[in-house]
């Protein structure tokens, strides 16, 4: 599927090259949807043509096109660059797309400091946060491994904005606490859902076991996962690693479907 994504995105990009070879003029429409095949290809080389095209072809006065490149520069890596798109754009046109990107570009590279104090200004320029910040905000707290500011910003999402935690906010919330090793505290927190609780909230949990070597809520996790995803042979990895730590590899046996897998019956 990865595959699929880098290749259809250079398409885009040598479509784009092409499309100027014949002196055909983009429009915003084009470089709103050229952008996101540059973030798919994270290549700081490409980043920076990209930029200087934008700058002399006079779209980066669009916010839409500044916050495309913000993206782009995350995701490269080059945060100084991101941050230095983002500082020049006025006060009023910052909206929530916008803050949402940046938030995220700190998050994925483990700086939740930075992301939350983002947050933070964001909302105190009284631009309020939506379901998309908060799952960035949340994420970058877990990765960076900010416990309570993690569970205060949940506790915020519920008492201050009034916005209903989705399956994506409590998945964050359960790896926060799992990679943190309060486990039972994750456990918990997926027990008291107010919706059924996703594969991915049972993969953040198991994942955390075999960080923390819990093989008895490990086989917990995994037999929710065997059932909402019986062909993703990866749980299966990730259950012989944890189950491996306190008991021998013939002994994990989760309805019988991980022995199946082992002998070749399930593909």
């Amino acid at each position: 599927m990865e595959c699929n994504y880098l290749w259809v995105a250079r398409e885009a990009v040598e479509l784009f090259k092409q499309m100027l070879t014949e002196v055909v003029e983009p429009n915003d429409a084009t470089l709103n949807s050229l952008l996101p095949a540059y973030s798919i290809l994270p290549y700081l080389h490409q980043a920076t043509n990209i930029h200087c095209y934008l700058i002399r072809s006079g779209f980066f006065s669009n916010t839409e096109v500044a916050t495309g490149m913000i993206d782009i520069y995350s995701k490269c890596g080059c945060l100084d660059s991101a941050h230095m798109i983002f500082s020049g754009i006025r006060k009023e046109k910052k909206d929530i797309v916008l803050w949402s990107v940046i938030i995220a570009g700190y998050g994925m590279h483990g700086h939740g400091e930075t992301a939350i104090w983002l947050f933070n200004e964001m909302v105190q320029s009284g631009v309020k946060p939506n379901e998309v910040t908060f799952t960035s905000a949340l994420h970058a707290c877990s990765h960076a491994g900010l416990v309570d500011e993690g569970l205060g910003l949940f506790k915020s999402m519920l008492e201050n904005h009034q916005t209903s935690p989705r399956a994506d906010h409590y998945t964050c919330v359960v790896d926060l606490l799992g990679r943190a090793g309060r486990l039972d505290e994750a456990y918990n927190m997926i027990r008291t859902m107010p919706m059924k609780p996703t594969h991915a909230v049972w993969g953040a949990l198991l994942g955390a076991c075999v960080i923390h070597e819990n093989v008895e809520l490990g086989e917990v996790a995994a037999e929710w996962l065997f059932e909402l995803e019986p062909e993703n042979t990866g749980n299966y990895g990730s259950v012989w690693h944890c189950c491996a730590v306190g008991r021998s590899a013939s002994e994990i046996v989760v309805g019988g479907i991980a022995s199946e897998i082992a002998v070749g019956r399930i593909s």
